[in-house]
């Protein structure tokens, strides 16, 4: 494994997001009755708030495999998915939390999956990466190229309509979640690499930099969005 697959690895989160967001998040999903619960992400402040929240026992699948291990450690019921997989649980999920970023595919493919993953009346959180505003041509270039690319915000929340899925609320998440809760630990995670970096490695780093640069040019063009949803 690379240094830079390293430093990654390293963060509490490898992408933007805030306990502060999970927390205004799931209070917008109003009450919830569950008895188990799906979360599919990338850190464990979320899975251990929803089962806080409401009870229910919650499978935490990751896509790397230290993550689950992580979560393993924690208590939870971990385990190891492809990218874009929505386990089905028996009998269907009461809830379900999708920290996704972006697909090649578009949003309608995991849309319709998390649906049929869910029970009558169950609930979801979906969130992916969306433009906020058209955004200008070397915005676009370069989002897609770092991160495939982002849909715009209606028509994510179209494609949830036309699913099938009542739209009850979106959240935008803030600046701050990418600045705070990403930028800036993986800022202090490189200033420790310094003098440790290998051959080839300076690439990485530069490709680190470009991003946050990019983000404080253009945060206001693209963000994640969570949309609560119900079947």
């Amino acid at each position: 494994m690379s240094l830079i697959s390293n430093l990654i690895n390293g963060l509490e989160r490898p992408t933007a997001g805030s306990e502060e967001t999970a927390r205004n998040v799931m209070d917008m999903c109003k009450k919830i009755s569950a008895d188990n619960a799906l979360f599919v992400g990338d850190e464990l402040f979320t899975p251990a708030l929803i089962q806080k929240t409401t009870g229910a026992k919650v499978s935490a699948c990751f896509t790397e495999k230290n993550r689950a291990e992580r979560a393993e450690a924690k208590g939870f019921s971990a385990s190891v998915v492809m990218p874009f997989e929505i386990p089905s649980g028996e009998n269907g999920w009461d809830f379900v939390w999708y920290n996704g970023t972006t697909s090649l595919e578009g949003s309608a493919r995991l849309l319709e999956a998390v649906y049929d993953s869910l029970k009558s009346k169950g609930k979801a959180v979906f969130r992916t990466l969306c433009w906020l505003i058209d955004p200008s041509p070397d915005t676009k270039c370069y989002v897609e190229r770092r991160f495939g690319r982002p849909e715009a915000l209606d028509s994510v929340l179209r494609c949830a309509k036309e699913q099938g899925f009542k739209v009850l609320d979106f959240y935008i998440a803030p600046k701050t979640d990418w600045t705070h809760g990403l930028y800036e630990p993986l800022k202090n995670a490189m200033q420790q690499l310094d003098g440790e970096r290998e051959d080839g490695e300076e690439s990485g780093i530069s490709e680190l930099n470009k991003e946050i640069y990019m983000f404080e040019l253009h945060s206001e063009e693209y963000s994640f969005v969570y949309y609560i949803l119900e079947k």
